[in-house]
């Protein structure tokens, strides 16, 4: 057979044309059931997507398309993370106003998803940084503060001190700044927190009803890190106060040879010693340089320092030196740990690195120290030989301890000192207490004075305009303005919402159209966002749940993670390694189904793979020998072939086996066209490709004279009757002697043939008051039975 190629430029524009004139991807509410699928969306920083972008939208697609066919009302749209720091950056960068760059960039990003065909509902775009749309962002921030839930405090934040703002510990890589790669730095400043440790439990609990991956549930309970266990006090020798700690082994006090306070703990200053004053004050200095993260995470080579003074264990009565390290948290414990080194791995390498005294409680029965298992208890006073697992509660009531629960969760600070980002509708009055900026006179527009220059402050504070205050507010005894900017997850905490609603002037989204199209059924994005976006979109759906306004507690409903697409070089790609792969040029070159299909066979979804110019060449050509494909009035090809290729793609496509989908196709299509096709199997075969390749299946379909979009029109169902697989015959053997056949599937396990063996008539005599110890099985063939 001839292999031709098809125009996909002229095919592809035209059927880009088509959707958009006719809506053929509008969402409209029906009678038939809803599905949500959405993306993360993406962030209109830079100069526009590379080939990695796409995979995840692509996946996200053909679930769109397959349950469109299926019978679903579809929503699947589109929108922009258009704020924050990356995208101001790069606007500065560029020489252009933040609004001015952002714009352009979204036009780009806008024409370039919409040349790999997918079917966005575009009607329904939304863009993060529009005044339409933060308008609703400071609404949720008002709600939150009405609530108690968004408040004021002082706290050690990282502190870019190129950018001048403060970073998120997501932004902060290796102890430098993710954009400008300035060491960053541990500052205290005045700042915006929500409370989502109010929702810590829920959250945790939320988790076991979700289809999501469980290494990023995994990675959420983690990150909450609930504990239980006891409050304890050390009393000071010296009578100066005391120190509170938290464990989750009171079990071992008698064991705590010392105490660890973290760096910003506000007793350090106070106990510590003249001698020791330098060293702890240049160790105070050098913690300031590592982020929370760090600290947790580099724990090979423990420091820390004394500081000269000692507190009393409650158990032993005995001085316990107080030394600070960065191991300990003060978000976590009361910024203090009582060290038990015979039993704790950490603290076990902080004592044997500064020689401090190691002691079992908890006999290890010969294991090697640190022992972290419960057992019998020695060296504890009265309570020798109890189990420590019995005794830990007996044992913090009798020291003064207190049931408490930790969590490692801390709440969310949202205050940023950058321009592009949703302004805090907060004004403060002489007194500087916050005065909330009324919902009705939402939005706080962002000025267009200002100058961005990195001062440590919020660009906005140089604006004439934002500084003015409204007379009504005057009166009321506002002053100034809040100057800093919402955090840009904030923006993307609620966005999922919007898209069901995205033209509202009343509401963020109406009650009916919430409760038609949510929650969402199937998010689609990278796993790195498992404890930021994902973790405070679940938070700010279960505040809005329990206020009474959306009936639905998890945002998500199933969550799938897909892999990357490296460079050639099987590394990240980047324009540093000059392995970046522009998406225009493949669209121009192969065309965009050829992308979509190729993204689709790298491999499994949510694996990582090098991209393969080879590859693509390859899925080209094999599109054009569908284009190839002439249908005939007979064809040898057996109705079974293609009702198998239905099953097959149906059921990958639900399970995201996308991989499998394209080969089954190819399999297929090599059969067609060495047999011949008939037109009702080739319509077939392109309705079963039209998830994936969207254009050519349209074309194909519109040439064998159909009017109607092909996505207008119902998936193809198998014929379980046609499924059913020719039998084969099985000799059967006992101890190597042919006694009888049997008739089975060529699929037929093992068992399933012994099962059938045992029963034939003709076995009967052979088999009596014998026992079957073992079965020898050539697959299709033979059957020996081994008996005694």
């Amino acid at each position: 057979m001839e292999i031709r190629k098809y125009d996909h430029q002229k095919i592809e524009k035209k059927w880009q044309k088509f959707w958009e004139r006719e809506g053929v991807f509008k969402a409209k509410e029906s009678r038939q059931p809803k599905l949500y699928v959405l993306d993360m969306f993406p962030y209109p920083s830079g100069e526009g997507l590379h080939v990695g972008h796409p995979r995840g939208y692509v996946g996200s697609d053909v679930l769109a398309n397959y349950y469109r066919l299926n019978g679903y009302t579809v929503l699947h749209p589109m929108g922009f993370d258009a704020f924050g720091l990356p995208a101001e950056n790069a606007a500065i960068k560029v020489g252009v106003h933040p609004a001015q760059n952002t714009a352009k960039n979204i036009r780009r990003f806008s024409e370039q998803l919409k040349m790999f065909g997918f079917s966005y509902d575009w009607s329904r775009v939304i863009n993060t940084s529009a005044p339409e749309y933060y308008r609703w962002t400071q609404w949720l921030f008002n709600l939150l503060y009405r609530q108690g839930l968004a408040y004021q405090k002082e706290a050690y934040v990282n502190w870019c001190p190129k950018d001048k703002t403060v970073l998120a510990n997501e932004q902060v890589v290796h102890g430098c700044c993710e954009r400008c790669g300035t060491e960053v730095v541990q500052q205290q400043r005045k700042q915006w927190f929500f409370k989502i440790t109010e929702f810590a439990d829920e959250l945790l609990l939320g988790l076991n009803k979700l289809d999501w991956p469980e290494s990023t549930k995994e990675l959420q309970r983690n990150w909450i890190g609930r504990s239980e266990g006891a409050e304890l006090t050390f009393a000071m020798d010296d009578q100066r106060g005391s120190i509170k700690v938290f464990t989750t082994r009171a079990d071992t006090i008698f064991g705590a040879t010392y105490l660890v306070l973290a760096p910003e703990h506000p007793m350090v200053k106070k106990i510590v010693v003249p001698e020791q004053a330098e060293a702890v004050d240049n160790y105070l200095k050098q913690a300031a340089r590592k982020t929370e993260r760090e600290r947790v995470t580099d724990t090979k080579i423990k420091t820390g320092v004394f500081t000269g003074a000692y507190a009393i264990n409650p158990a032993t009565k005995k001085e316990v030196p107080v030394w600070v390290a960065d191991y300990v948290l003060s978000s976590y414990s009361h910024g203090a740990i009582m060290a038990v080194p015979a039993h704790d791995e950490r603290d076990h390498d902080f004592a044997t690195t500064f020689k401090l005294p190691i002691v079992e409680v908890v006999e290890s029965e010969g294991e090697k120290l640190p022992y972290t298992g419960h057992g019998r208890l020695i060296n504890s006073g009265k309570f020798n030989g109890r189990s420590s697992q019995a005794a830990g509660g007996e044992m913090a009531n009798e020291f003064g301890g207190k049931p408490t629960v930790q969590y490692r969760l801390r709440d969310w600070l949202i205050s940023r000192q950058r321009y592009w980002g949703a302004p805090i509708p907060i004004l403060y009055n002489r007194e500087e207490r916050p005065m909330p900026v009324e919902d009705k006179d939402l939005p706080i527009k962002l000025p267009d004075d200002v100058e961005f220059k990195p001062t440590g402050q919020s660009p906005l504070v140089s604006s004439r305009k934002f500084a003015r205050i409204p007379l009504k507010y005057k009166k009321q005894g506002a002053v100034r303005r809040e100057f800093d900017t919402m955090d840009t997850f904030v923006c993307s905490s609620w966005y999922f919402l919007r898209y069901a609603d995205p033209r509202n002037p009343r509401l963020f989204a109406s009650r009916p159209q919430l409760n038609y199209w949510l929650p969402v059924d199937i998010y689609v994005g990278g796993a790195e966002h498992a404890t930021g976006h994902l973790l405070y979109a679940r938070f700010i759906t279960k505040v809005l749940h329990r206020l009474g306004l959306i009936d639905f507690e998890e945002p998500f409903r199933v969550l799938r993670h897909q892999g990357l697409i490296l460079g050639e070089d099987n590394e990240k790609m980047s324009k540093s390694r000059g392995n970046v792969v522009n998406p225009d040029e493949v669209l121009e070159g192969f065309g965009a189904d050829a992308l979509r299909m190729y993204e689709m066979f790298m491999g499994p979804f949510d694996q990582s793979l090098p991209w393969s110019t080879a590859g693509i060449e390859g899925v080209r050509r094999f599109l054009n020998r569908v284009w190839s494909l002439v249908p005939q009035k007979q064809a040898p090809i057996t109705d079974r072939a293609i009702h198998k290729l239905i099953k097959k793609v149906t059921g990958d496509i639900e399970q995201m086996r996308f991989n499998t989908v394209v080969s089954s196709c190819m399999e297929f299509v090599n059969l067609a066209m060495d047999r011949g096709i008939t037109e009702p199997t080739l319509e077939k075969l392109v309705m079963l490709m039209a998830p994936m390749t969207p254009h050519i299946a349209e074309e194909i379909y519109h040439k064998l004279g159909h009017e109607q979009s092909i996505f207008t029109v119902t998936w193809p169902k198998f014929d379980p009757r046609l499924l059913i697989e020719d039998l084969v015959t099985v000799a059967v053997q006992v101890d190597g002697k042919l006694r009888g056949t049997l008739s089975v599937a060529p699929t037929a396990t093992e068992d399933e043939v012994r099962d059938l063996a045992v029963v034939l008539p003709s076995l009967a005599v052979h088999l009596e008051g014998k026992k079957i110890i073992k079965s020898h099985y050539v697959s299709g063939r033979i059957i020996n039975l081994i008996v005694k």
